[in-house]
């Protein structure tokens, strides 16, 4: 049945045309956000060898420049890895993808853990930063803390971009509350001349994407403060922005979180009670493991064996694969604790190359834990991996620690043997 029926000619038309440009829209979004991840794991791949090499020059005896030089390059990679995470984030806001978390918030160890870092910023550039937190806020909430912090990271970040002399003071209290929420006002107050506030507010407005009017001094700091905007609004709030007439502008963002029952010391002592058992039981590290490295890059392949060679020493034996044919050769002819598998691959990619190995093991006792260590890094990633039959998930560029913490959750505690 035609719907259009019953409407006159020229508004069945529209309609139509409405229609068609509402898919046309949907189709570049979908488009769009493909390109961003395709660009993002390319991006990933290269930067994981940096980022890996970069750390390993600095666990080696440098001289002062060569140290000097090392720092320049970590930094510079650390702020490309933040620019692709930006990308990513501004395509999951655009596209309705983004997911939020609903755990246990600890408000003001959140905040401070947000600001903390931008005090070094700030203290170069001679300001003096304050955080105030209202003593009538719950200590615990709910919501997703590393997304809070982002945007009171970007906005926190921003002042201080835009502040040549003076003062940043972070205040957070609430502005309303019912028997299930509360109501909570971030404000961010800096010292501003009088040009900032119309800048900002352009900014705010998706028109600064264009920034050639603004001097170095403000280079980089646009599309964090789009995405505190989208994020604040993600989470059922906003964020603007004004001027107050005395050469200061106020950032004020808000975000309605729901309360936790009995969320005083009690869940203060059921939060942190976890932490010290998981700290007290966490198995140490095997003398002997066997691991296999799967990656078509050949960088990253050596970069991923030298890293397990030094966490794990002589014991650990590190066997390496290009394909997802090769990996399943080894698997069928050595014994290996644990294998790291690359998703995008030629031939057999990761996901069938896991596939392959859960099928081949079916009547077995022996289940090898294979974990995806990829440059995937969209929302539902993650799921897409463990649905395939991996066991766990770690995104490049990969951290050393990390690396180690997902070998300790994946292999049997030290005396098991494993079947």
């Amino acid at each position: 049945m035609n719907v259009l029926q019953g409407f006159p000619d020229e508004t069945a038309a529209k309609i139509a045309r409405l229609e068609e440009a509402l898919a046309k829209s949907e189709d570049a979004n979908r488009k769009k956000a493909a390109f961003i991840a395709n660009l993002s794991h390319e991006i990933r791949t290269p930067l994981n060898s940096i980022v890996g090499v970069v750390n390993l020059f600095q666990g080696t005896k440098l001289d002062l420049e060569q140290k000097k030089f090392v720092e320049m390059l970590s930094s510079s990679s650390r702020d490309l890895l933040l620019l692709v995470e930006e990308l990513l984030d501004l395509s999951r806001l655009e596209t309705g993808q983004l997911e939020l978390k609903a755990d246990p918030v600890p408000l003001r160890s959140c905040c401070s853990q947000a600001v903390r870092p931008l005090a070094i910023a700030a203290q170069e550039r001679r300001l003096q930063m304050e955080l105030s937190i209202a003593p009538d806020i719950p200590e615990f909430l709910t919501g997703d803390s590393a997304r809070l912090r982002q945007v009171l990271r970007n906005i926190v970040g921003t002042a201080i971009a835009f502040t040549a002399k003076g003062k940043i003071e972070i205040n957070v209290f609430s502005i309303g509350e019912t028997d299930e929420t509360i109501t909570l006002r971030f404000s961010v107050a800096h010292s501003a001349e009088s040009i900032t506030g119309a800048r900002i507010s352009a900014m705010l407005d998706y028109s600064a994407l264009d920034r050639s009017a603004f001097s170095r001094a403000y280079e980089g700091v646009g599309l964090g403060l789009i995405i505190a905007k989208g994020l604040a609004e993600a989470m059922g709030g906003a964020l603007r922005a004004e001027s107050a007439g005395d050469e200061r502008n106020i950032f004020q963002f808000t975000v309605t979180m729901k309360k936790i029952a009995e969320a005083g010391q009690t869940a203060g002592q059921s939060a942190a009670e976890p932490e010290r058992a998981v700290a007290e039981e966490a198995p140490g590290l095997p003398e002997k493991l066997s691991i296999l490295v799967v990656d078509d890059n050949k960088f990253n392949r050596s970069l991923t064996r030298t890293i397990l060679r030094k966490k794990g020493g002589p014991g650990w034996c590190v066997s390496l694969a290009e394909s997802g044919a090769e990996a399943l050769q080894k698997i069928a002819e050595e014994r290996f604790d644990l294998a790291f598998m690359d998703i995008q691959m030629p031939g057999m990619n990761g996901l069938e190359t896991t596939q392959a190995i859960r099928s081949n093991e079916q009547g077995a006792e022996k289940r090898l834990p294979v974990i995806a260590m990829t440059a995937y890094a969209m929302e539902g990633d993650r799921q897409m991996c463990l649905d395939a039959g991996m066991d766990d998930y770690i995104a490049k560029p990969v951290d050393p620690d990390e690396l180690v913490e997902v070998i300790i959750r994946n292999i049997p505690p030290i005396g098991f043997e494993r079947r």
